[in-house]
């Protein structure tokens, strides 16, 4: 009698335990399931959008609650001021902080910034909005730039799966969603940057208009559109020079790219226009103190500059 009801007691403890390996199962399998679905091409865009509405709201309360800090705005707006005052002398134009070392986009572009900051830039907090527009333009652009990444990878690893051995189905999706899962993570760490957040929305600084362009032009470039990719370039480059260390590297991919050297010719004849287009009011009074002051090729960064 004892031993048929350890004998039951045993068969309802393995049938118990059978039971709850099932449920343990069932919320892992559903999970993966979700996860492969999620990792597909339909939910890119999704993600992105999510992650710019996150952005946007972290922009907003960034301003919001912590202080801004004077660095260079007022600087700006002084040189601005020189501008418009009728100043083309390069070596006369000054800020609190010295000359004006920025090229001769960098003076547009602040000019309308100043409009839009109460018209003599001392609505520092609409600029600051203005910036968190850029901000989150940049961060868009970046986003595209990893998506286009993403879809080539997955393109090529579905054209490595067709030529080789055939695998199970389930693997293939599993390495699939790996790598879509990969890259979205670093997609969310971009939006996570405490200095890059600081440079647009709580210093204000020209590196924010000058990187949104130089994101836009490779956008560009991994279009094909080479040369509207360098009009764009050269205006970032226009407002802020260290854009011009990107030149090499977009050498080379013009080299590569042009059915000739005629081509390559006509992309950096696209760049050296906006150049001149630009700097004409300065070119034609005062172009060596332009040249000097906007594109100083021997000034030396230093690590402690660094923001």
């Amino acid at each position: 009698m004892a031993a048929a009801a350890a004998a039951a007691a045993a068969a309802a403890a393995a049938s118990s335990s059978s039971d709850d390996a099932k449920h343990a199962f069932i919320i892992p399998t559903k999970v993966r399931n979700l996860s492969l679905h999620l990792s597909t091409a339909q939910y890119d865009i999704p993600y992105a959008v999510l992650l710019l509405l996150f952005e946007s709201l972290l922009c907003v309360q960034i301003i919001n609650r912590i202080p801004y800090t004077e660095i260079d705005w007022e600087a700006y707006m002084e040189e601005v001021e020189d501008y418009l005052s009728g100043e083309r002398n390069y070596v006369n134009i000054h800020g609190g902080t010295g000359p004006l070392v920025y090229p001769a986009g960098f003076l547009y572009a602040y000019q309308l910034l100043r409009y839009w900051a109460g018209g003599d830039g001392s609505d520092v907090k609409r600029a600051q909005f203005v910036f968190a527009v850029l901000y989150v333009l940049n961060v868009a652009v970046v986003l595209t730039l990893y998506t286009l990444v993403l879809r080539q990878k997955r393109r090529s690893r579905s054209l490595d799966e067709t030529k080789g051995e055939v695998e199970v189905e389930v693997e293939i999706e599993i390495a699939a969603a790996h790598t879509s899962w990969s890259w979205r993570v670093a997609m969310g760490l971009c939006c996570l940057s405490k200095r890059i957040h600081s440079i647009f929305v709580l210093r204000l600084f020209n590196d924010a208009p000058a990187m949104l362009l130089l994101y836009l032009s490779t956008l560009l470039f991994a279009r094909s559109m080479w040369r509207t990719g360098c009009f764009v370039f050269s205006l970032g480059v226009s407002i802020k020079m260290n854009v011009l260390l990107f030149a090499p590297g977009l050498l080379i991919l013009l080299l590569q790219s042009q059915p000739n050297l005629l081509g390559t010719v006509i992309c950096l004849s696209i760049c050296a226009s906006v150049q001149l287009i630009l700097g004409a009011p300065f070119l034609m009074t005062y172009p060596v103190s332009y040249l000097r002051k906007a594109f100083e090729l021997d000034r030396v960064f230093f690590y402690k500059w660094t923001v």
